[in-house]
């Protein structure tokens, strides 16, 4: 009876140790977790890209005729103004042609003159033939004849005037080469680029080939970035839209912009893989004063596409997502899969994924549907499914990644920007 007792006694301490070790094991199975309180905060979304720097009106000179060049006048980064003399072409060809198109002219003119003449005379004839004639002293054969001769002088005197305006256009045109062939600056602006030096022939353009850009003079008073934006982006940028461009040739300073251009038109890229990425040209107008700005620097640029003043928000991290059969399994194990009302408890196939947060209650983390609005850089905007105050799980990822509806875990503590406020 006493061996009984005591195996009795045994057993019981047994169980009672499996019981402290069984609780002791699952205390220690809490899942470590950092925390940040869900609360209300100015966001914006800001959607970043590259590109280079130009200046929002330039024009490029080109020769309009062949020849050699004998004068330059400027050199690379002077500032000129309209009117100013660039430089010069060798005009000698060109003064040859107008001074044989005005000798032509000329010609032509007295031409129109002898012609002219002629049908005075010829008119003459036939007014005297046509009195004679109803006199009687001319036959109707003489009379055709003079009227066949006015005919006659009158085309020729008409043929003589195109000729003359023929002639006048060929020397309006020469003299227009003529003075094409000295070069000025039809805006102010600044010589950004200088492609010639004397003694070079520039050659003109053909409509398939580009003829020789001389020099390019740039309006450097308003400067624009011209950046390229991924499709999955370019969706939220409107003109009127505030930016930032930075440039590294300044990389402590930053330029305010504001967007003016949206391109309709993708710009399709090459990878190495041989996939193809598809871009959107977006122009965005400097409106600082940049200062020893060179046209091609690089440039990148930060829109902000959206604001949400006040916004409950959740850092970027917290947000995961979980299929329904999972979230049922693990409500199971918690014994709260009575009275669900959750979104998706219905689908059987357990499908559907849910966007949520993990929200830690009385030492556990319950999964909560959320929708959310824009991201900043740190934070979403949170639309429906929190209220302030609430606290989520924040970190580490692996832990969010692997929590489960209704698992304990243990608040190790507070994100950097939650130990900041506290």
């Amino acid at each position: 009876m006493k061996k009984k007792l005591i195996i009795a006694i045994g057993a019981a301490v047994v169980v009672i140790g499996l019981v402290i070790v069984n609780l002791t094991a699952r205390r220690g199975s809490a899942v470590p977790v950092l925390v940040e309180e869900a609360r209300q905060r100015d966001l914006s979304m800001v959607i970043s890209a590259s590109g280079s720097i130009r200046p929002k009106r330039k024009v490029d000179i080109s020769a309009s005729s062949i020849g050699k060049v004998t004068r330059v006048a400027v050199k690379e980064g002077d500032t000129v103004t309209e009117g100013q003399f660039l430089l010069q072409i060798d005009p000698t060809q060109l003064e040859s042609m107008v001074l044989r198109l005005e000798a032509a002219l000329a010609s032509a003119r007295a031409g129109e003159q002898q012609a002219l003449a002629q049908v005075r005379q010829y008119r003459n004839d036939l007014e005297r033939a046509e009195r004679l004639f109803a006199r009687g002293h001319l036959t109707d054969k003489e009379v055709d004849a003079a009227r066949t001769n006015c005919e006659v002088a009158e085309a020729n005197f008409e043929s003589a005037r195109h000729i003359v305006r023929q002639n006048e256009a060929q020397l309006a045109s020469a003299r227009h080469d003529l003075r094409e062939i000295t070069i000025t600056a039809g805006m102010d602006g600044v010589v950004t680029r200088l492609n010639v030096e004397e003694g070079e022939i520039a050659i003109m353009g053909t409509l398939n080939i580009p003829g020789t850009v001389l020099m390019t003079i740039a309006d450097l008073s308003t400067i624009e970035a011209e950046v390229e934006v991924d499709e999955t982006e370019v969706v939220s940028i409107r003109s009127g839209q505030q930016a930032t461009v930075r440039l590294d040739a300044f990389p402590d300073t930053s330029f305010a912009g504001l967007v003016t251009e949206v391109g309709n038109s993708p710009l399709l890229s090459s990878s190495v893989t041989g996939q193809q990425g598809v871009d959107f040209k977006v122009v965005i107008t400097v409106t600082d004063t940049i200062p020893n700005v060179r046209p091609g620097l690089s440039a990148d640029a930060e829109i902000i596409a959206a604001t949400s003043p006040g916004a409950l928000s959740i850092p970027i991290q917290s947000l995961t997502v979980r299929r329904e059969r999972d979230l049922r399994k693990d409500r199971e194990r918690s014994g709260a899969a009575e009275n669900d009302s959750r979104p998706g408890a219905d689908n059987e196939d357990g499908g559907e994924e849910i966007e949520g947060v993990f929200v830690v209650d009385d030492g556990r983390a319950r999964f909560r549907p959320v929708k959310v609005g824009i991201a900043s850089q740190r934070h979403f905007e949170v639309l429906s499914g929190l209220e302030p105050g609430e606290m989520v799980v924040s970190g580490n990822y692996r832990a969010i990644r692997d929590l489960r509806d209704g698992q304990r875990v243990k608040i190790t503590g507070r994100s950097v920007e939650e130990k900041g406020r506290s």
